[in-house]
């Protein structure tokens, strides 16, 4: 049944109580008649007539005015007017310009002006000044910020996963910042929209393009479900019914266990659309409350279809070859010489495959990160080595993921993190370490007590060497795995020792690309440091065979070695070709690239066939479908193109080309009406997440399939569409009331006055910091912590790890998008005045009234802190109490302020100090947050 299209703060109970009883009784009649309806009967008959939101959009002449002719400034203004002639309305006329100012900043960027901007507006010349001011504050960065919230609202933007563990979405905002990227770079909308449905399946497939389909991966899921395929079909309706609300306006989840109740959509045309999604990897795989992170995180190089990767790869195995040959032609000249004997010493089958090789000969380790003090001391060959302290460790790209052998030496005579009893590698103190929290493909070395261990993950192997390790002697140490076979073993001091447990014998034959770097000397972020020395640490990419590794154990193939062999039998110039060669093959080690850990959709190896599922339970399964578009928007098959790499089905790149059609009668439509929504507070259709039976009519029909047009003809330009709007005269009306209007159109529907409006959560508190001087307007990154009140961290289920508690974090000054949303645990002020609901696609957020909001903004412990600053920032900027008034005002308002004005509050000032005998740094602060609770502040008009 269909849901009522709005969005109710969580904190408003009785509103959602109201809420529900209105849309029970609304399709009470429609109950009543399923149940008086045979079989045959609940068979829908496609509407015979289309809605007017199917209808293909044409091109309009633009109206005749008969009045207004003199008003507009573009296309918005004829339509607009016309229908305000027809009613028989004069609009109101124009604001002043310092309230336009404001009205334009807020509905751009989302902060307010300030007094010198407001000045420098006045003072420019006035033809030409509007649009200069819209065209800086669309090139503003704060545009993108303010406007992605829009779109987070509509795809149930959070960064955990809800219920009672509400685990945290790995780098979710990563999405976030794609999003405000994209609003900043005016990202074509039909891009916009392709990237988020199927950016793993375009051609010109990027690392943006794939933290894109973060998209789809935002809603609520339950970890702890008592029917897991049932909550991983509740995952993808939350897919298929967010991106038909949010792109579409169809709320199609109403036809998930039945056929729709208004709109002619058959539960078969669901499941037809569901179909799109079944070929993603499930969040959960069965696997119980141990969610599948791998299977919608991935790691990719941050340079992903734009760099010349390959051609450097191809660069180095040419170098590689070159040096590799030069060695085996003097290795073999020596044979040729004086017999095989001759070069028994050297190995120079231990070169192939080497791709990274640090000798910590010099302090200056290439590919290296540093963390905290290193030292060097006499190694075990006479040459430096690395001495790490127990407060220190290295961090280097992952040099390897796929067949692997890693080889070094150390000594020390401090024992490792655990007992040794207990051989799981990961309980050791790290020597070379990627394990990364959960079951993963990672894998690492630690000294386990006195013994090395090592091992792989998901699933679990282990490996571990004698205790005895911790003597103060070098020892060397080697671990291969084979990917084919998942076999691991672990050499020490020569000897091979491989798993004693059959159950953790067997790894996973995948590539162990989880961890994105190794660390050196530690184990896992916050775990124990090594201390001791460690020297040779090599990587290569293939599995030793047992010889070579008793070759590596007793010393063969290393420079010394191969530079005596040659200038004993061959003489001084060979000895120095072989020196260069090895140096080469040492130094030159293969390219890396960054990688960059990203929430991202992934596929299975073969979509699943798909069924109608019989009244929504996943275990009914009925009818095969195939993948398909409802029958009311012509019902054609999916035209899908499988890429060539496999990775992928194709289909939801299918969907996004119909989706994204210019035929397609109803995404422009729907999108404009939304730009339509946030600019002059309420949208043309009502409903923007429904245009169908359940839906509101528009009250500009004309004008909206003219806005349609001209954002498709303009190339889906979101900023040239939000441009036409802020530049008409539409926009720059007054909210002057008028009582002739308001008898004929008591509640503004056609749009004869500007609306006034309370800024949203996100606004309050970022005007709040902006006006007192405290606010941070940097750019991407992680989310931010400000401090939560204690009493709400209570309510927490683990109140001491709920939320990062620095309230000296400077990050946490940034605007309020870059707050974590933790759907368990949401920020009470963004709470209080509205916040969008974060489980379901919120298309608008209705402003409630109530006590806490007026509690928050003047006794709250942000408002009281910030006060203070900004009473700090006016005695910096003002000599004396009166000047602190008008520079308080005029930062607050954000206009003009009289004398009188500014007379009525310094004397109240003056009456308050001498009552209380305040100082003036406790008086301003007093005065501050009187006038941050002004309408003045809070409203646009």
């Amino acid at each position: 049944m269909a849901s009522i299209d709005r969005c109710v703060s969580s904190s408003t109970t009785a509103i959602k109580t109201i809420a529900i009883v209105i849309m029970f009784v609304s399709v009470l009649p429609a109950i009543a008649g399923t149940f008086l309806e045979d079989d045959a009967a609940q068979e829908r008959t496609p509407t015979p007539e289309p809605a007017w939101c199917d209808i293909p959009v044409e091109k309009l002449e633009l109206p005749t005015l008969k009045i207004h002719n003199n008003l507009p400034k573009n296309f918005i203004d004829f339509h607009w007017l016309t229908a305000l002639e027809e009613a028989g309305i004069t609009p109101a006329p124009e604001a002043e310009p310092e309230v336009l100012l404001r009205r334009l900043h807020y509905v751009l960027t989302g902060l307010p002006p300030t007094p010198e901007e407001v000045q420098a507006f006045l003072n420019s010349e006035v033809s030409g000044r509007w649009e200069r001011q819209v065209d800086q504050l669309l090139a503003s960065e704060q545009f993108g910020v303010h406007w992605a919230r829009h779109w987070l609202d509509l795809v149930r933007w959070a960064e955990t996963d809800g219920y009672e563990r509400d685990r945290p979405k790995p780098n979710a905002w990563k999405y976030r910042d794609w999003v405000v990227d994209a609003f900043n770079a005016d990202m074509p909308y039909d891009r916009f929209l392709t990237e988020q449905l199927a950016g793993d399946e375009i051609d010109e497939e990027s690392l943006s393009s794939h933290i894109a389909t973060g998209f789809l991966h935002l809603g609520i899921r339950d970890d702890e479900s008592a029917d897991p395929n049932q909550a991983i079909y509740n995952d993808f309706d939350s897919m298929l019914d967010t991106t038909c609300r949010s792109m579409l306006g169809i709320s199609m989840g109403c036809a998930r266990c039945h056929d729709h109740k208004g709109d002619p959509i058959p539960i078969r045309d669901y499941y037809r659309m569901l179909s799109f999604f079944e070929g993603l990897k499930p969040y959960d795989d069965n696997a119980g409350n141990a969610i599948s992170t791998d299977h919608f995180t991935r790691w990719l190089p941050a340079d992903l279809g734009t760099s010349n990767f390959d051609a450097e790869i191809t660069s180095w195995k040419t170098r590689r070859s070159g040096d590799l040959k030069e060695v085996e032609n003097l290795v073999n000249e020596i044979k040729a010489r004086w017999g095989e004997d001759a070069a028994s010493s050297v190995d120079p089958s231990l070169l192939s495959g080497l791709v990274l090789k640090l000798d910590f000969d010099t302090p200056d380790i290439p590919r290296v990160d540093v963390k905290g003090e290193i030292k060097f001391e006499n190694g075990r060959d006479n040459t430096p080595a690395l001495k790490l302290t127990g407060r220190s460790h290295l961090s280097i790209p992952r040099p390897v993921e796929n067949d692997f052998t890693i080889s070094f030496w150390f000594k020390t005579d401090r024992k490792g993190s655990g007992n040794g009893d207990d051989r799981r590698w990961f309980l050791g103190t790290g020597l070379v370490d990627g394990e990364l929290n959960g079951v993963l493909n990672d894998y690492g070395i630690s000294l386990l007590g006195s013994r090395v261990a090592a091992g792989t993950g998901n699933p679990e192997t282990f490996v571990s060497g004698p205790k005895g390790m911790v003597d103060n002697l070098w020892h060397h140490v080697c671990f291969t795995r084979n990917q084919t076979t998942g076999q691991i073993a672990l050499w020490i001091d020569g000897t091979k020792h491989l798993p004693e447990d059959e159950r953790f014998a067997q790894g996973s034959t995948q590539p162990l690309t989880a961890p994105d770097r190794l660390l050196i000397g530690r184990l896992l972020k916050g775990g124990a440091s090594y201390n001791g020395l460690l020297d040779d640490l090599c990587f290569w990419d293939r599995t030793l065979t047992d010889a070579e590794i008793e070759s590596l154990h007793q010393g063969r193939g290393l420079l010394p070695e191969f530079v005596e062999v040659v200038k004993k039998h061959l003489g001084t110039p060979e000895s120095l070709r072989m020196k260069s060669a090895v140096n080469r093959i040492f130094q030159d080690n293969k390219p890396t690239r960054e990688l960059v850990y990203i929430l991202s959709a992934q596929e299975v190896s073969r979509a699943p066939v798909s069924h109608v599922r019989e009244r929504g339970n996943f275990s009914s399964p009925g009818e095969i479908v195939t993948p398909g578009f409802p029958e009311f928007l012509g019902g054609e098959e999916a035209a899908i193109i499988a890429p060539e790499d496999g990775e992928t089905s194709g289909r939801r790149l299918a969907l996004a080309k119909w989706l994204t059609d210019p035929r397609n009668p109803r995404t422009a439509r729907v999108f404009v009406n939304r730009l339509w929504q946030h600019i002059f507070g309420s949208p043309i259709v009502g409903t923007p997440n429904d245009f169908g039976v359940f839906g509101l009519p528009p009250s500009h029909p004309e004008l909206l399939d003219a806005m349609a047009l001209e954002l498709v003809e303009n190339n889906w330009s979101m900023k040239h569409m939000i441009r036409q709007l802020v530049t008409s005269m539409a926009f720059r009306i007054s909210g002057e009331f008028d009582s002739v209007a308001a008898q004929i159109d008591p509640v503004n529907k056609l749009y004869w006055r500007f609306p006034s409006r309370r800024l949203s959560a996100e606004e309050i508190r970022d005007s709040v910091l902006a006006v007192s001087g405290n606010l941070s307007l940097e750019l991407t990154g992680p989310s931010v912590h400000p401090p939560m009140p204690k009493e709400i961290l209570a309510t927490a289920s683990r109140p001491n790890d709920a939320w990062n508690k620095n309230p000296d974090d400077p990050l946490a000054r940034r605007r309020s998008i870059y707050i974590e949303v933790k759907r368990s645990l949401l920020h009470p002020l963004l709470l209080t005045f509205d916040l969008a609901d974060t489980d379901t696609s919120c298309p608008v957020r209705f402003n409630t009234v109530q006590p806490t909001q007026a509690l928050t903004l003047l006794n709250s412990e942000f408002s009281q802190v910030q006060a203070t600053r900004f009473a700090e920032r006016l005695n910096k900027e003002c000599s004396d109490l009166r000047s602190k008034v008008q520079r308080g005002l005029e930062l607050a308002t954000q206009k003009s302020v009289s004398e009188s004005t500014i007379d009525r509050h310094f004397n109240f000032l003056l009456e308050l100090r001498k009552k209380y005998d305040l100082d003036e740094t406790k008086l301003l602060s007093v005065f501050c947050l009187t006038i941050l609770n002004l309408n003045e502040f809070v409203f646009i008009d």
